[in-house]
């Protein structure tokens, strides 16, 4: 199989395509405004929970801080094949990764009134 980076830079983004056999495999665009995030994985202090939306707002030491859905939290599979889900009282920090449906808010202080 023939494998083909291509990379295409000019100050408004960076687009990366890569190529298996001359087929578009993947194409990535990235703009230094908007960071790319999404795969991440960070450590962070929860700011406020929301147990209505079954969200939180984390502290990842950007300038804003990271909205967390519930859904989407990644449970890393024991050593032994089983969930770490169930776990209570561990000291572990639990991992979470950013996703695309988890854009960063800003988020200080009480939550809005509904």
């Amino acid at each position: 199989m023939k494998r083909d980076i291509l990379i295409n830079a000019n100050p408004r983004e960076t687009r990366v395509a890569i190529m298996e056999d001359e087929q578009l495999v993947e194409l990535l665009v990235e703009r230094p405004d908007a960071r790319r995030m999404v795969g991440d994985i960070y450590l962070g202090r929860v700011e406020a929970v929301l147990p209505g939306i079954q969200a939180a707002f984390v502290d990842i030491g950007t300038e804003k801080s990271a909205f967390l859905h519930a859904s989407d939290l990644v449970y890393p599979e024991s050593d032994d094949g089983e969930d770490d889900e169930d776990d209570e009282g561990d000291d572990e920090s639990d991992d979470a990764e950013a996703s695309d449906d988890a854009p960063a808010k800003k988020r200080r202080g009480r939550a809005p009134k509904k």
